[in-house]
């Protein structure tokens, strides 16, 4: 799907940093953080128009962040609307989505209410096995 119509679709406006973030987080197959996303933007932008686009995104569902153990919060684009397990690589850094990895329905005791959960697995990717 392209950026255009994920934003039509989510009834967000098409602005040309929204576009460009959405479009680099599409061709990637891992996990980016906000500097690493900064890096690889060909237009310029600021620390906080990133942020609030992330942020618009993940509360539209078009992506999800993910919590990185010993760095900044990394996001990627919504594979699979399920609970599934993310893995980080300890020798390239990188963490992606295993959406074919699902979690099973968590039970929380009485006046529990998830919002979200983050399931991290660390170890070594095919790639640097």
């Amino acid at each position: 799907m392209k950026a255009i119509s994920i934003l039509e679709h989510h009834q967000l406006s098409r602005t040309e940093s929204r576009m460009e973030i959405l479009e680099l987080l599409l061709n990637k197959n891992v996990a980016l953080s906000e500097k690493e996303i900064k890096d690889e933007l060909s237009i310029k932008c600021d620390r906080a128009t990133i942020y609030r686009t992330l942020n618009t995104f993940v509360k539209s569902g078009i992506a999800h962040s993910i919590i990185n153990n010993d760095g900044p919060l990394k996001y990627v684009i919504k594979k699979a609307p399920e609970d599934h397990v993310h893995f980080k690589c300890q020798v390239c850094g990188h963490i992606m989505c295993l959406p074919q990895i699902i979690i099973d329905k968590i039970e929380l005791p009485d006046g529990f209410t998830r919002t979200e959960s983050n399931f991290l697995v660390i170890g070594t990717c095919k790639n640097c096995n």
